[in-house]
């Protein structure tokens, strides 16, 4: 643990400027691929809708939710809520 000191944490003074790092490249990929699947999601709920199917079968909103709630967790529950939302709205 550092001792922090007025300004942040020393370490963090003396890092100098900041450099993207592997984290930063994961963040980017998962944010393409997040808007990614809203964008295709979006294209199959205009299909269903000019079929005049309901936008989106709620067994495959169920089972997405399952799906992250079981790998992920309780957090996982919120990001697939999150990513469902992107996938309607935009």
């Amino acid at each position: 643990m550092s001792e922090t000191v007025e300004g942040g944490s020393a370490p963090d003074r003396l890092a100098g400027p900041y450099e993207p790092d592997e984290l930063d490249r994961l963040d980017e990929q998962l944010i393409a691929l997040v808007l990614l699947r809203a964008r295709r999601a979006r294209g199959r709920q205009s299909d269903r809708r000019a079929s005049g199917l309901p936008m989106s079968p709620l067994a495959r909103e169920n089972a997405m939710l399952r799906q992250y709630t079981e790998r992920l967790g309780r957090e996982g529950t919120a990001i697939a809520l999150a990513v469902l939302a992107l996938s309607r709205h935009r």
